[in-house]
């Protein structure tokens, strides 16, 4: 059997459907290395999961974005782009429980500030911890493991079950292992039984200074502007307000629709949802779906006490699930003497609270202020109400099985790339992105003969 041609980035234009991060900064780094490459983005915004909105001078993103990576080619990519439009600031993410605020993720000398019925039973778990035997089977289990019974009764079931809109019990573990490390950021944080616990309290007590993010000034939409503009300057296509639509004949996407417009792609990068996807290359559906946002921003003419970039919110009688400040990641993205609070809870597209969302604005707000969040209802000044589709893959107990199905399935069509978030139904973050974008973008380079290309000249613009 003869072996199947490679499509390569010289068979025609590269056609990346989806400006979010990877979608820009494939078609970025692309452009450099001297490809044709048209972005397809059916918002009129650039940025995707990671996008900003502004109205009435304050700046909102999709909830709180910042990058941090340890790997030095991912910030000399963020350095190459950005320059001198960086702000720097330390982390500080927040939990509420109880009518009160804790520092988050929990420190292993915060367990003492609990309340103390429950600082004795997270010791006591901690103790025996060890001795438990749990399977690895879903998300309960794997926090169960690491935190045992009490903190996961208090900070984690509930929360978990109302972001995803399923059991604990029925989610698969990957869920656990990206979200809580996409949260503690300093994997080296151990809490599984008592020798962790006396190592990590020492480690935190030794640490001498935290860890800082970087922001792009103004928002993150600086951030894409800037992509955007590098990748105009190489030749490069970005077409707004407009949804694609691939074709396919036999084992080839043989056109995407641009509107009214039909390019014969050399390759398409897909970074969009599976299903939609899968209906234009006349493939079944996939058991594959996708968590919803609806996030309110509140703008509030009030200095708020509380100075943390985020904060989850896990109680069942609060309305909603976490809040960012963008104040505190940028003090530009409000005009003086103002807050912006971006004020997120999930649901299904097409439920009840995708539909009329608008009438939860009064409970919003209400909650706001039994948070600490607000004084009272004259200080807000407007609310806006987004809605964002298709924004957490939902790992269900079965997912990994229907994923590679959709995989294999894919695989069949030789130019088309599933890539990002949404694409390949992987829970990362923009740093996670850009590592990804770089292991695409190497591999489609060397496919097309440029053996010589490595990450490192990806990230410092000399792969051109």
């Amino acid at each position: 059997m003869a072996e199947r041609t490679r499509t390569t980035i010289h068979d025609g234009p590269v056609v990346i459907v989806g400006a979010g991060v990877t979608g820009l900064i494939t078609a970025h780094l692309l452009a450099e290395a001297g490809a044709e490459v048209v972005v397809v983005e059916k918002l009129d915004t650039l940025g995707g999961l990671a996008r900003s909105t502004s109205y009435d001078g304050f700046v909102f993103d999709i909830g709180p974005h910042r990058f941090h990576s340890a790997n030095p080619d991912v910030s000399a990519y963020i350095e190459r782009v950005l320059g001198d439009q960086q702000v720097f600031f330390p982390r500080r993410s927040e939990v509420y429980f109880g009518g009160k605020y804790y520092l988050w993720p929990l420190k292993p000398q915060q367990l003492p500030q609990l309340p103390p019925a429950m600082a004795l039973k997270s010791g006591y778990d901690l103790l025996i911890n060890g001795l438990r035997d749990y399977d690895d089977d879903s998300f309960e289990n794997y926090v169960l493991r690491q935190y045992g019974p009490t903190l996961y009764g208090h900070f984690f079931r509930d929360y978990t079950e109302d972001f995803l809109g399923r059991s604990p019990r029925e989610t698969h573990p990957d869920w656990a292992k990206a979200g809580i490390n996409r949260a503690i950021i300093d994997d080296k944080l151990q809490m599984q039984n008592i020798s962790q616990l006396a190592k990590s309290t020492l480690m935190q007590l030794k640490k001498q200074s935290a860890i800082d993010f970087i922001y792009p000034a103004g928002g993150m939409y600086t951030m894409w502007d800037l992509v955007a503009a590098r990748l105009r300057e190489k030749g490069g296509r970005i077409v707004q307000g407009v949804e694609a639509r691939m074709e396919a004949q036999g084992d080839k996407v043989s056109a995407v629709w641009v509107g009214d417009e039909r390019i014969e792609p050399g390759l398409v990068i897909w970074t969009g949802p599976i299903n939609q996807a899968a209906r234009g290359l006349g493939l079944e559906p996939f058991n594959l779906d996708y968590r919803t946002l609806l996030l309110y921003n509140v703008m509030v003419e009030h200095d708020v006490q509380h100075p943390f970039q985020w904060c989850y919110y896990g109680e069942r009688e609060i309305s909603f699930l976490r809040v960012s400040i963008p104040r505190f990641f940028d003090p530009n993205t409000c005009p003086a003497g103002t807050t912006g609070l971006c004020v997120e809870l999930t649901c299904q597209e097409g439920d009840e609270r995708w539909q009329h969302g608008e009438r939860l604005t009064d409970w919003i707000v209400d909650d706001l202020i039994r948070t600490d969040l607000i004084p009272d209802r004259k200080v807000v000044h407007d609310v806006r109400l987004e809605r964002v589709p298709d924004a957490y893959p939902i790992y269900h107990r079965q997912y990994p099985e229907d994923l590679e199905k959709a995989q294999q399935a894919f695989a069949r069509f030789e130019n088309l790339r599933m890539a990002g978030r949404t694409g390949t139904f992987w829970y990362n973050n923009m740093d996670h992105c850009i590592e990804a974008v770089y292991d695409l973008v190497i591999r489609l380079l060397h496919d097309a003969g440029r053996t010589g290309i490595e990450v490192t000249d990806l990230a410092r613009g000399l792969g051109k």
